[in-house]
């Protein structure tokens, strides 16, 4: 459908923090359907969206970079979260925090909320410096591929600075913040995302199957929220464990190369070097035995991280998609849909249920996956302090072997910095146990909440099931 865009103001459309609203659209990005609130604050009327393409409601300050790299995610049948501008159509913009995912019919759901947090500021000015850059490369020429390589060259150099390894992380920071940012809005505001629906006598069929399926979801909720307050603890971990990987990669070239000054210097003193050259032989093996047990570990390390950053991002996800679930069904049950439209706002709620339980699956299986990895990562470390062993024995025969040669000095400078080297070796495992522990821990306490959380969403089904038949 051809229409005209608006024209743009420089003027915001006034949303609340407790409204969460939420549009579908086909596999092309054609929109599908969308709740009150996404009309509302469009400003278009449902025929006037339903059939046309979600960027109808595009702002023109939005890098297309940006989109790119949402699609390179929804593409990949991945969610992604990303903050977005967008134009209503009065002309006025709206930024939300968008969490867009991949539906069972081969569309995409995109959940959005106010963003309030720390990151906001940040990346509005972002968003301009990479929509400069795109318009000086199609200003000097360039084609439209050329223009979005150099806008993400400008969002991977932000990354980079921020010491963000990837968008990816970016975005469990963003969506966990951002969500954190507006519980604090709601408490000071006295607002609430989930409202309570009173029984009501005179419910029956369809309706009396959604105010059912409103109380399992609320139960849900609350056991999800559980969980969802130990994100911090989460986060943690994670960042501990990030810390401890930079250590570890740089571990095996900072004893290698210690070994190798040591061979060295001990070469250029011919025979008088013989017990040092022994000495350096016997580091360099064990510098082997360590650089094998760090490959371990690090991979270690690096699969414990996604995990951690799969449980993190998905809890996040799931207790946004679980109210934007319970908010759609108080919509329904408070204004309920004409007879035309009420066997498609009901499979609405299966979409709704569907991406929640999507998230929820997720969030679950690398919670499984966690304790069974961190078990196995704990005795990877133990493994690597043992290897340390046999250069705590090669850098104290150095240390004597250096006090009978004329460079002392010199060479006892050296095995001083290996010794530096091993001690801080095990401090950092010491703190690599003690996050394993935490995370261990946290593993161990989260299965019965899962059950809980999902023997709620299990009850849900139900309910959709006969909300179908009703």
């Amino acid at each position: 459908m051809q229409a005209t865009l608006p024209l743009t103001k420089d003027e915001s459309c006034h949303f609340a923090a407790d409204e969460v609203f939420f549009s579908t659209t086909d596999a092309r990005g054609v929109i599908t359907s969308g709740n009150e609130v996404f009309v509302r604050i469009s400003g278009y009327r449902p025929e006037e969206l339903i059939g046309r393409a979600h960027n109808v409601v595009r702002h023109p300050d939005m890098p297309r970079s940006a989109f790119r790299l949402v699609w390179g995610f929804l593409k990949a049948g991945q969610p992604v979260a990303a903050l977005v501008k967008n134009r209503a159509k009065d002309g006025r913009y709206y930024w939300v925090v968008a969490l867009i995912a991949p539906t069972a019919d081969g569309g995409y759901l995109s959940v959005r909320f106010k963003p309030t947090g720390r990151l906001f500021a940040a990346v509005q000015g972002l968003y301009a410096e990479m929509l400069a850059e795109e318009r000086r490369v199609r200003g000097e020429g360039g084609d439209e591929t050329a223009a979005m390589d150099a806008g993400a060259a400008v969002l991977t150099n932000y990354l980079r600075g921020s010491g963000q390894a990837d968008y990816g992380t970016f975005m469990q920071e963003l969506l966990c913040g951002e969500l954190k940012a507006r519980d604090e809005t709601l408490r000071r505001e006295n607002r609430r995302i989930v409202r309570t629906i009173a029984p009501g006598s005179g419910r029956q069929g369809a309706l009396a199957h959604l105010v059912s399926l409103y109380g399992d979801g609320c139960r849900a909720y609350e056991h999800l929220n559980l969980l969802y307050r130990r994100l911090d603890d989460f986060v943690a971990v994670h960042a501990a464990l990030e810390n401890k990987s930079s250590f570890v990669n740089n571990l095996t070239r900072e004893l290698r190369l210690a070994s190798m000054n040591v061979a060295l210097a001990s070469s250029r003193l011919g025979s008088g070097g013989v017990g040092l050259g022994v000495i350096s032989h016997f580091m360099g093996a064990s510098s082997l035995e360590v650089a094998s047990a760090v490959r371990i570990l690090s991979d270690g390390i690096h699969t414990v991280s996604q995990r951690l950053r799969a449980v993190i991002f998905n809890l996040a996800a799931a207790r946004l998609q679980i109210e934007m679930v319970l908010g759609f069904i108080h919509e329904l049950v408070t204004a309920p849909p004409s007879v035309e439209l009420r066997q498609q706002r009901h499979a609405l709620v299966h979409t709704l249920h569907g991406a929640f339980a999507a998230a929820l699956g997720r969030a679950s299986e690398a919670l499984h996956e966690l304790e069974e990895r961190a078990v196995g990562l704990n005795a990877t470390s133990t493994d690597l302090g043992r290897h340390m062993l046999g250069l705590e024995v090669a850098q104290l025969g150095g240390v004597i072997e250096s006090t009978r040669l004329v460079e002392q000095e010199k060479f006892g400078a050296v095995f001083a910095d290996i010794r530096g080297q091993i001690e801080r070796t095990h401090r950092e495992l010491a703190g690599l146990g003690d996050a394993l522990e935490k995370l261990v821990a946290l593993a161990d306490e989260t299965p019965f909440i899962a059950r809980e959380i999902e023997t709620a969403a299990g009850k849900m089904e139900e309910d959709l099931a006969q909300l179908a038949t009703a």
